[in-house]
């Protein structure tokens, strides 16, 4: 291409890959909404047109508020079209799909291959001149955010955690001139170069070997954990998922949790259906829903799972939140050598470092032996005040918050205190969400406690004599308290906890490290009755509830 082109016009290419040449056109492109095909001449490959068809002028509603009653010609409004067309161009062994306008719309995106706009990006542009980026994050619920800067900053001041962020869309200045100015990756690879069409064989050829590339060491990260986007691979995911269901419905690496934080104050169980005779059961488990499904003689399965869906109830059996099955699903397979994890209805590929990176650090992690009281309660509070008042070296902090304002708003301090050192915060497993949201709140107390005086100072009122400090307004000895989390399950602790859980829990570790805490993981024992507990009766349905 010719380099004194300053003066042309910029056009605006957004580019998907198809790879090989051997789907054809009637896959790709969805042509019953195209008008007929034109074949245009390129220098490189073929290349075809495919122009959306035009609905007839259309009056937006808003029209009617301003014309309604008055003196108006009728085409003062000239209507709204949504003209767009897609440049099929097969060449260099692939296929590109190139959209205008509204042509996107034309496009089958189940064949496009994912992320390929996004690697060419992260292979093209300045780390140190990002502008914009779209992320999901692991930790708690799929928060997807857009951040934006107004000036060229780099990833990281796009507020970016390697660990637990997943970069969906990244908009930089580019470092390939043929690209121009400025690229935008995600499925597609959006850019603006001065080009004809016979530049686009160049175009295509940077763009091939800018996505086959290695990444660089700054954006490496980013291949540590990355969403299953191919239809083909979700469906083998789901296939294996599916039989071990069936062959091996207690195996461990699968099971039924809460997609999100849900209320335990007003939670009482969860139903599968919503009739006045359904059961509720108090924990939500895969075994009552399997064998809900069998006893309306339903194949139990992933299928099953992504039309059926589960009701989180009150005493009163009202429905307080309700989720898709298959998003309440939590599992961790191996295929292929490959670690995959399906959590909140997506499927995840954990690459194999990362996941030694972190086993390695929890290994440093001390596991507390001191036996703490037997779960067989309907709630965490009725376990705290059992605990505080059958051992007398447990006292009870639940439910005492702080409130101070800012980012964390309230903050409990812990959940027990033992032998005036212990700072014990507890939880029943029931899903990746609430471990996160645990390990996150011993580390938000544990610091705020070290580093705010008027934290402390509302603190000490509620603290036992045990524990209470002479004088809030100094520094305490962080070596003095070990922060303990302390999970009720069957699980082996901290090895068998869900990968994202991990990572929370290692960030968390590190962090009350670093402020000198001694920190400690626990086992508590479940009753095994409480898992065999099949279900309820709601108070407003059958006038008892059963307590656990």
């Amino acid at each position: 291409m010719g380099r004194k082109r300053s003066q042309e016009r910029r056009e605006r290419l957004t580019i998907y890959r198809v790879r090989g040449q051997a789907t054809p056109d009637g896959l790709i492109i969805k042509t019953d909404k195209a008008k007929p095909r034109v074949e245009l001449e390129i220098s490189h490959g073929s290349a075809t047109l495919y122009v959306k068809n035009t609905p007839p002028p259309k009056l937006p509603a808003w029209t009617n508020f301003l014309i309604d009653g008055q003196k108006i010609e009728p085409d003062l409004f000239g209507g709204n079209r949504s003209e767009g067309a897609a440049l099929v161009v097969r060449d260099l062994g692939d296929t590109f799909v190139l959209c205008f306008g509204m042509g996107f719309h034309l496009v089958n995106l189940d064949l496009v291959e994912r992320d390929f706009g996004l690697r060419v990006t992260l292979n093209s542009v300045n780390p140190e001149r990002l502008r914009s980026l779209d992320k999901a994050s692991y930790q708690d619920n799929w928060l997807n955010t857009r951040n934006q800067s107004p000036r060229d900053s780099d990833i990281f001041d796009l507020a970016i955690d390697w660990e637990i962020d997943m970069v969906q869309s990244l908009t930089g200045a580019c470092q390939i001139g043929e690209f121009g100015p400025v690229a935008t990756g995600r499925d597609a690879l959006t850019i603006h170069p001065t080009a004809k069409l016979n530049d686009l064989h160049a175009i295509f050829q940077l763009a091939q070997e800018a996505c086959d590339k290695k990444l660089p060491d700054r954006f490496a990260w980013v291949d540590n954990v990355h969403r299953i986007k191919e239809r083909e691979m979700i469906e083998l995911l789901d296939s294996v998922l599916d039989d071990l269901i069936k062959t091996d419905p207690e195996n461990g690496n699968f099971w039924m949790g809460e997609p999100e934080i849900v209320d335990w104050e007003r939670q009482a169980g969860y139903s599968f259906e919503r009739r006045a005779s359904s059961a509720s059961h108090p924990t939500l488990q895969l075994e009552d829903f399997l064998g809900f499904l069998r006893e309306r003689k339903l194949s139990p399965g992933v299928a099953a799972m992504k039309t059926h869906v589960v009701h989180s109830v009150d005493a009163n059996g009202e429905v307080i939140q309700t989720w898709r099955a298959y998003r309440c699903l939590y599992a961790e397979i191996k295929e292929s050598e490959k670690t995959y994890v399906l959590r909140d209805g997506q499927w995840h590929e954990i690459n194999k470092n990362f996941i030694d990176r972190v086993d390695a650090f929890l290994a440093r992690l001390e596991v507390d032996t001191e036996k703490l009281p037997i779960y067989n309660h309907a709630n965490e509070g009725e376990y705290n005040s059992f605990s505080a008042k059958t051992e007398s070296n447990i006292e009870l902090l639940d439910k005492k918050n702080i409130q101070i304002g800012g980012p964390h708003d309230k903050i409990e301090f812990c959940d027990l205190i033992r032998s005036g050192k212990d700072l014990i915060h507890v939880k029943y497993y029931r899903s990746s969400a609430t471990l996160s949201h645990l390990f996150s709140q011993g580390e938000v107390s544990g610091e705020t406690f070290i580093k705010d005086e008027d934290f402390r100072n509302k603190l000490n009122a509620k603290l036992p004599e045990s524990i209470r400090l002479a004088d809030p307004s100094k520094k305490p000895n962080a070596q003095n308290y070990r922060v303990i989390f302390a999970i009720a399950t069957s699980k082996n602790l901290p090895l068998d906890l869900p990968f994202f859980s991990k990572i929370t829990l290692k960030n968390s570790f590190m962090t009350l490290d670093a402020l000198n805490f001694k920190v400690a993981i626990a086992k508590i024992e479940v009753e095994p009755t409480l898992l065999k507990t099949k279900s309820f009766k709601s108070a407003k349905r059958k006038g008892i509830t059963t307590k656990i």
